[in-house]
């Protein structure tokens, strides 16, 4: 996706209102496509911190110590944007912005360094599942409004741990008895059971783009497959929407579209 004029139809900004998500397809292909893969392939092949492991997150099917077999494993290789110039030139492209000024309806975007800004690995062996979850849980924003791209290095599917969601979830009014201690949606609760069984799975080609709202509640299994799954994520706000003075989501600088 290079075109500078690219434009969201009404279609899909609607679409995104209503469910909480956008899928564009081919937003990289061929050379472009081929030359992120070759390269997010080599960062993990030969990862450095800072990074985010499998066994430091405790989900259920990660290894429980860095010692344990597997204890390495990563799940999140962080400080994307300062990794690479090819990751920084996509997370900053003009396409992106205009898609992200359309969808906030605002034309001042801003980058986070402090949240997602990673390449999201997701290994066969050693992986873990996530429970449902808003990732407005882990931000302080004057607004719980940010939308986060996420980019397909391959195929996404139920197979190798790829998204599950709730449409339209990011609007609805929930409640904070319907999450636990840690901010996860509780599954076995009636209420949050009529939800969840409403979800849907979200199918990724590689190449294609995801667009999804903070509050969107989603969750993902591990890989059940033989090879690894790898996505470059990043997360925007707008210039109406500062993170709170004091708060994690202020401890990296900020990257203006």
């Amino acid at each position: 996706m290079s075109e500078s004029n690219f434009k969201l139809t009404e279609t899909q900004l609607t679409t995104f209102e209503k469910d909480g998500y956008l899928v564009i397809p081919n937003w990289l292909v061929d050379d472009a496509l081929a030359a992120m893969q070759k390269l997010t392939q080599h960062q993990f092949n030969h990862p450095t911190e800072p990074w985010e492991l499998e066994h430091q997150l405790g989900y259920p099917g990660a290894p429980s110590t860095i010692n344990e077999i597997g204890g390495q494993t990563p799940r999140r290789l962080l400080a994307a944007y300062q990794r690479e110039k090819l990751w920084r030139e996509f997370a900053v492209s003009a396409p992106l912005k205009t898609c992200l000024e359309q969808l906030f309806n605002h034309t001042e975007i801003f980058l986070s360094q402090a949240h997602h800004n990673c390449l999201m690995t997701k290994s066969p062996r050693y992986s873990s599942d996530t429970g449902w979850h808003q990732d407005s849980r882990y931000w302080s924003f004057q607004k719980p409004e940010l939308i986060t791209a996420w980019l397909a290095l391959g195929e996404e599917n139920s197979s190798n741990g790829g998204l599950r969601v709730i449409p339209g979830s990011h609007r609805m009014p929930l409640e904070s008895k319907q999450f636990d201690d840690m901010s996860f949606f509780v599954a076995n609760r009636p209420k949050n059971l009529a939800l969840i069984n409403k979800s849907r799975a979200i199918e990724l080609q590689q190449g294609d783009l995801l667009f999804f709202h903070c509050k969107l509640l989603h969750s993902a299994s591990r890989n059940q497959t033989n090879s690894t799954k790898l996505s470059l994520v990043f997360t925007y706000h707008s210039g109406d929407n500062s993170p709170e003075a004091g708060s994690r989501s202020t401890r990296n600088s900020e990257i203006i579209l």
